[in-house]
Order: C-alpha cells, then structure tokens, then sequence
C-alpha cells in the first residue's frame, strides 16, 4: 500500500482534530476555495468563491462563471503531496432539501509547462496523466482515484439550513511543479426534477515559495477557460443569478479564453 493510500487511511481514523494538528490552522472545516452548490434553471451548478481576503485571486468575492476551481498541492514529504480544496458548500438547498448529493469523477488531466502569465488567446493543452500518475480522492473513509474513476456520496438527507464543509482529500505520490492537474466531476442528485451538473473542473496547482511557483495566474487563467459563463443576451441575469435559486438563464461552456 502507498504511503498516500496510508496517510489518507490514517486520517480517517484519527479525525479531524488529529489532521488539524498536521496541517495547522489550515485544516478541514476551513476558509479557503470553495465550491457553493445551487440548482439554477432546475440544473446543477458549482460556483466558486474564495473567503479570505486575497484580494489579486477574488477574496470575498464569487467567481464570475460557474464550475471551476483551483487550490495548490501541500507538500507533505519529499515524494507526497495532498490537498483538501477546493471543497463545497450548500448554503441555500432549495429543491434539494432533504435529498441527497453524488460526484461522479469522470476524468483526469493536466497542462504540463503552462506560461507563468498566459496572455490572451491561448489554448491549454490539456493531456492526459502519465502511466503511473494516479491522484487518489477520499470522502468519508471512500476513496476513488484517477485509474479506475467513480462516485463519492457527498451529502446526504441535506438539511433545510444548508450543509457546509463538504471536504475531500486529494492525494499523489509526487511534488508535482510546473504543472496543473485537472479532475473533471459531475454533480447529481435524487432531488426529482433537478438536473446533473454539466462538467465541474477542480484544479489541483502546484505548492511553491511564490505565485509563480504556485502557478497563480495559469491556474486562474484555466479557471476562465474552463468556466460556464453566461450567453451575452443573459449577462443582465447573471447578479439575480448569484443571488437567488431557479434564476431563469442559459448557458454555454467557454472554450476560449479571452
């Protein structure tokens, strides 16, 4: 067994307030980037949101599209990295009260060599992962990883007040640098008359000393891409949008970034 595979048992054994002690304050049940869950048009969607104040990275605001997200790997040993963002929220259940909620992970992939600045109009060359390079995700003593896929049961029976701290763990047997990991997730529910979610990108960048060790702007540059925007003719929708459930838009998935 892996020393990630290990790790990632022996943080289910011994809680969270164990893992707080290895990862400090940043632990579970944190700030940080986070995915908030809403159902619009009777469909599925993740909206991302950072809730400290850096403000360069959009502290306190959420993201101007829907379905992408990044955090940065933790280098936890010399071969092992981990991560525990970005995870989720449902502030505002809706339909999807008393219900229950799955992530399907449909993919895997990474942009290898990325511009430290990505100017306008470029392409990320997304590849698949090497033979060998597996990133292993577990929620509630559940573990999936990148070889075989499937499904974590994320929620379950959501309350009416909403359910916060939605936290997986992400891990790899590397110090990943100089490349962007992206897992491709799909979002469903048995709340009748609720769609699945269309792809959900979280993006896993590397741990560093600084933003370009980090990755900073590539990692928000890929956001942008891979992020559902809003039609042009919907734009004036978007604020009730972000405010209220059943906000009547469409959508298309932005392939460019511009």
């Amino acid at each position: 067994m892996s020393f990630r595979k290990r790790f990632a048992m022996t943080l289910c054994l011994v809680g969270t307030a164990s893992a707080s002690l290895f990862w400090g304050t940043a632990a579970f049940g944190h700030s940080g980037r986070r995915l908030e869950i809403q159902v619009i048009d009777n469909q599925l969607f993740a909206q991302g949101y950072l809730s400290t104040g850096v403000p360069d990275d959009g502290g306190g605001s959420p993201r101007p599209y829907y379905n992408a997200l990044h955090d940065h790997w933790q280098n936890i040993t010399s071969s092992v990295a981990i991560a525990d963002l970005p995870g989720y929220d449902v502030y505002t259940p809706g339909p999807l009260t008393g219900f229950d909620l799955s992530l399907e992970l449909l993919g895997a992939s990474k942009w290898v060599g990325p511009p430290m600045m990505p100017p306008g109009g470029t392409i990320p060359n997304l590849v698949p992962l090497d033979p060998g390079e597996v990133i292993t995700i577990e929620h509630n003593s559940v573990s999936i990883d990148t070889d075989g896929l499937g499904s974590l049961a994320i929620a379950s029976g959501i309350p009416g007040g909403g359910l916060t701290d939605i936290d997986l763990l992400y891990a790899i047997d590397d110090n990943p640098a100089g490349v962007l990991h992206v897992l491709e997730w799909q979002l469903s529910t048995n709340a009748p008359g609720v769609a699945p979610s269309a792809s959900i990108y979280t993006i896993l960048s590397p741990d560093g000393a600084n933003p370009m060790e980090k990755l900073h702007h590539a990692s928000l540059y890929l956001e942008q891409h891979l992020g559902l925007v809003p039609e042009p003719a919907s734009a004036s929708l978007m604020l009730t949008g972000l405010a209220l459930l059943g906000a009547g838009c469409w959508w298309r998935r932005q392939r460019s970034a511009c």
